[in-house]
């Protein structure tokens, strides 16, 4: 079984509707469409892989916590995503 990421994409009504008409045709879903797009094929990794490179991440947060004390991420995110552009 392979792992995925839930993630959010922003798609012009255009290519959203696009998408979901060959999702309907097919008789998939609109994920499946996306993935057979950009060639994602799901990847198997061990156990041992998963484990590594969670490791791996958690101790770049370890050496990033440092400068992000007190930081409120979510408040930062929103600040970006609505500030005047």
């Amino acid at each position: 079984m392979s792992n995925f990421i839930t993630t959010n994409i922003r798609l012009s009504e255009e290519d959203y509707l696009r998408l979901k008409d060959e999702a309907a045709r097919k008789r998939t879903s609109l994920s499946a469409v996306i993935r057979d797009k950009i060639g994602s094929k799901p990847e198997t990794r061990s156990k041992e892989e998963v484990a590594s490179i969670m490791d791996n991440i958690d101790n770049i947060a370890r050496k990033n916590a440092k400068y992000t004390k007190g930081l409120d991420s979510v408040k930062a995110l929103r600040e970006i995503r609505y500030q005047e552009k």
